[in-house]
């Protein structure tokens, strides 16, 4: 007995351009996948750095003269 619908059971192979497209695929999900961990990772940084007074507005480390800061003369 045939399929129902008159199709065969074969297997269509993929065409190259087809490969091409799932290879292109497949290397941009690992490129946007290590650009989320880098800013995940850079984000993480900031924050400790922030936490411990590094950076920010009232660090001792910061650059003199913006918000946070005496005007001393």
């Amino acid at each position: 007995m045939g399929n129902m619908f008159g199709g065969s059971q074969k297997k269509q192979e993929k065409s190259q351009s087809q490969i091409d497209y799932e290879n292109q695929l497949a290397a941009d999900k690992v490129a946007e996948e290590k650009r989320a961990a880098d800013a995940k990772l850079t984000a993480k940084e900031k924050e400790s750095k922030t936490a411990r007074g590094l950076i920010g507005s009232r660090s001792m480390f910061g650059k003199s003269g913006g918000r946070g800061y005496f005007e001393g003369n």
